[in-house]
């Protein structure tokens, strides 16, 4: 059972507003909660899922990150700065690499729920509605999911380094269980991103670049002179 996996409630606290509703959308549970726990991904594992599922799993994910994730490391950090000396050299790591950090990951998301999510949601209606083929008519020569994806870039790697910054150091002495509460924030986070990244890039990505190939062919049919 999926509620036995030791990641059901990170995942689950996706859905803390409005649970998922039987079907699709605890299968697609399931199938996230065994990557967690085997920490092997298979794209074919996610193929029968719909694009609705897979953008609402995104934004979803995006506010548990800036809601809750980044908010629980800062008061983490926070807490950890009042056991060191003010001119620890792990304190200016910290403090640098976390505003950074918020700032490039909120410019990265606000970027997809801008741009990638709706341009998405866009090429599944247009399949469906000649008002919405206009739509992607007069978008496509301005983006594409090409263009998001020369844009594009991981934030794993950021927390990978920072954690082994961190191991540099010793733990306050005052308080040692502060220092290790942070590693496993940010090792969980990492792991956290890595899914969420697996899922965009080899699952609703491809389902995009198939939607969008359709339509562009659609339209050499119907518009060969365009």
């Amino acid at each position: 059972m999926p509620e036995n996996s030791e990641f059901y409630p990170q995942v689950m606290q996706r859905y803390t507003t409005t649970p998922p509703s039987p079907g699709e959308q605890t299968e697609f549970i399931s199938a996230l909660l065994r990557v967690f726990d085997e920490k092997v991904f298979n794209a074919r594992d996610f193929d029968s899922f719909s694009v609705e599922l897979i953008l609402d799993y995104i934004q979803r994910t995006h506010v548990f990150y800036l809601e809750k994730k980044l908010p629980e490391i800062e008061q983490s950090i926070l807490l950890l700065s009042g056991h060191y000396e003010a001119q620890h050299p792990i304190l200016t790591a910290l403090q640098s690499f976390f505003h950074r950090y918020v700032k490039d990951l909120s410019e990265h998301i606000n970027a997809e729920e801008t741009l990638l999510l709706p341009y998405i949601q866009l090429l599944r209606e247009a399949g469906r509605s000649p008002l919405d083929f206009s739509r992607f008519l007069l978008l496509r020569k301005e983006y594409s999911v090409e263009r998001f994806l020369s844009d594009h870039h991981d934030t794993e790697d950021e927390l990978k380094d920072i954690r082994q910054t961190i191991r540099l150091y010793e733990p306050p002495q005052t308080n040692e269980s502060l220092y290790r509460i942070l590693l496993m924030q940010l090792q969980v986070f990492e792991q956290d991103l890595c899914v969420h990244a697996h899922i965009e890039e080899e699952v609703l990505i491809p389902k995009a670049q198939n939607m969008e190939r359709d339509l562009n062919t659609h339209l050499e049919i119907v518009s060969p002179f365009n």
